[in-house]
């Protein structure tokens, strides 16, 4: 149970990770890192001891406490599923020609999927690219005394995870009685 706890965690880290390189290394000796084929294979999720487990994660990006775009990255058993939605403030990025985004500064940015909020004071540009199994959040701001936020929330789901926890429950309670008779035990010898 605890090599089962123990993958669950350090996979679950590595979707955290979305794009970054795993290195056994990096991890320790004890630690059995997956290659790129196998993960490949679990692309809708993953099953640990019969327990399928669900990844996702929802990026949020805003603008002086107002919500400019949020990306929800769901990994389904045919890959990822992204839902992006454009709140109402400033323009989509999709939407300028590749002369206006030049002429912006944001040339690179050609191709993908953004909000572009343009004022007297300077430039904001926000990107969320979710593909080819990565998640890249993209910033570009010149306008002064501006507060940006992001957060990403990532949700693992667990079905059937009450079970295991009760499990885990039950199985303190019995390490606990024994601690208690042990002491018990011990103290009569004094």
């Amino acid at each position: 149970m605890i090599v089962a706890l123990r993958t669950l965690l350090i996979t679950g880290c590595a979707f955290a990770a979305l794009s970054a390189p795993a290195h056994a290394d990096a991890w320790g000796d004890d630690i059995e890192v997956m290659e790129d084929a196998e993960m490949e294979d679990l692309r809708g999720g993953f099953n640990i001891g019969g327990m399928e487990i669900g990844f996702g994660a929802v990026v949020t990006s805003t603008l002086n406490g107002v919500p400019v775009m949020t990306t929800n990255l769901t990994i389904t058993d045919t890959g990822a599923v992204v839902q992006q939605t454009m709140h109402t403030v400033g323009e989509n990025l999709g939407s300028l020609t590749p002369e206006q985004l030049s002429a912006l500064g944001l040339a690179g940015l050609e191709g993908l999927s953004g909000v572009v909020i343009n004022t007297e004071s300077g430039l904001t540009a926000f990107v969320h690219n979710a593909t080819n199994g990565t998640l890249q959040n993209i910033t570009v701001n010149t306008a002064s005394d501006q507060e940006i936020v992001q957060t990403i929330d990532v949700m693992l789901t667990l079905p059937g995870f009450e079970h295991i926890q009760s499990e885990f429950a039950i199985e303190r309670f019995g390490m606990q009685i024994s601690d208690d008779l042990h002491s018990i035990a011990f103290g009569w010898q004094d």
